[in-house]
């Protein structure tokens, strides 16, 4: 007899790890899909990839299913005798529009001509798909009072395919439902989308926050969350640099080797980075240079210094990579540590000078909250072991 598997969940996890696997990356462009949200600050910080995605397996195969859907209506437009275009004529690519210098835009999931309540007129095509209770309020509100996300990224790809109507399609996916709404274009909504898109390019701060309590619903289940609430730093790459600027043809520009960046570069950064002071949420810049900048914690007033080369007056020096690495909470625990067990001037990180061995550095500190002399009754030491542990713990990610 075959042995039976581990598990009868074992194949569904391995699926679902299977989609986790696969790299999750920034969007190049700030994205007309997103351009509707409630808060100015999510959107800039996605725009400046402050964090990186990380969907869960079950929704990045609840992704997979929308996408898959869209050749199915595709084809039922086409059996109906709709001409529909899912591609651009002209280049065999998915429809793409642009603005802003190329750095907003989207890509449309198509066009059609001949629909039975325009048979004349050329319609750009949205297609979505929602649970029951979705589907029934959009019945219920329309999309425009139940999805505005949805109806300003038709109204920013109506208004530059310079198209005056869309068809909406929603698809239940418990009943298999299909719901179709003609949205018309509105000229000033798509004026204050692209106006809305070209600030927030341009800005080199971020937005407020859209609530200051952690628990607010729109900001609890925020995928920024983690950077706004939870004291987490900007990952360290070239859009969280205060030295990169976007410029025309959606590139961006260096400002420290005065040149135009590659994508590839942009996701990775360099060792001379520096972060822009809105995106360490937990500190305030107090003092800087080309080189440097000086922080304040907000709640603790230590000191620390974000760069390759700082004022020691200032305290220990953090690369942008440690400052994403520790959260905010740590930082006074790394601080101090930083000064009893000095590494160099210079941080880790940087491509602008040589680095000492620190193999003997790590090997303290890794026995360090070992040695600590914590008695069963004293609740006090205990927990403050417990932080000195967790600060290494961060520390030795940069082993």
């Amino acid at each position: 007899m075959a042995q039976l598997p581990e598990s009868q969940h074992t194949t569904s996890a391995a699926i679902i790890r299977w989609y986790e696997s696969k790299p999750q990356e920034h969007r190049p462009h700030m994205g007309a899909s997103l351009i509707g949200h409630n808060c100015d600050r999510y959107i800039w910080l996605t725009w400046r990839w402050a964090l990186k995605p990380e969907f869960k397996g079950r929704i990045l195969r609840l992704f997979s299913t929308g996408q898959r859907e869209e050749s199915r209506l595709v084809e039922e437009l086409r059996g109906i005798g709709a001409t529909v275009w899912d591609v651009d004529p002209d280049s065999g690519d998915q429809w793409r529009v642009s603005a802003c210098d190329g750095h907003f835009g989207g890509s449309l999931d198509g066009v059609a001509k001949g629909l039975p309540e325009a048979p004349k007129s050329p319609a750009v095509l949205e297609f979505k798909t929602h649970s029951n209770k979705s589907f029934n309020e959009l019945v219920k509100k329309t999309v425009k009072g139940a999805k505005a996300q949805h109806y300003d990224q038709m109204t920013v790809y109506m208004g530059l395919m310079e198209i005056d109507r869309a068809l909406y399609m929603a698809v239940n996916k418990d009943t298999d439902d299909v719901y179709c709404e003609w949205v018309h274009f509105d000229k000033e909504r798509f004026a204050q989308l692209i106006e809305r898109a070209q600030r927030l390019i341009s800005s080199t701060t971020a937005p407020f926050r859209m609530s200051t309590d952690p628990e607010f619903f729109e900001c609890k289940w925020c995928s920024m969350w983690k950077h706004c609430h939870g004291g987490q730093a900007a990952e360290a790459n070239c859009r969280t640099c205060v030295r990169a600027t976007p410029v025309a043809n959606a590139a961006w520009q260096c400002g420290i080797y005065n040149r135009e960046l590659a994508l590839h570069e942009q996701r990775s950064g360099c060792g001379d980075h520096l972060l822009i002071p809105d995106l360490v949420p937990y500190a305030d810049a107090q003092d800087g240079s080309e080189n440097w900048i000086a922080y304040k914690h907000k709640e603790t007033g230590d000191m620390f210094v974000n760069g390759f080369e700082g004022n020691n007056d200032y305290g220990p020096v953090f690369s942008s990579r440690e400052l994403h690495q520790t959260n905010g909470s740590l930082i006074g625990d790394i601080i101090k540590l930083k000064l009893e067990f000095p590494v160099s001037k210079v941080a880790a990180g940087s491509t602008t000078a040589a680095h000492q061995d620190t193999s003997t550095m790590w090997d303290d500190l890794a026995t360090h909250p070992d040695d600590l002399p914590v008695k069963a009754d004293a609740p006090e030491q205990r927990k403050e072991a417990k932080k000195i542990k967790s600060a290494v713990k961060a520390l030795e990610a940069f082993k």
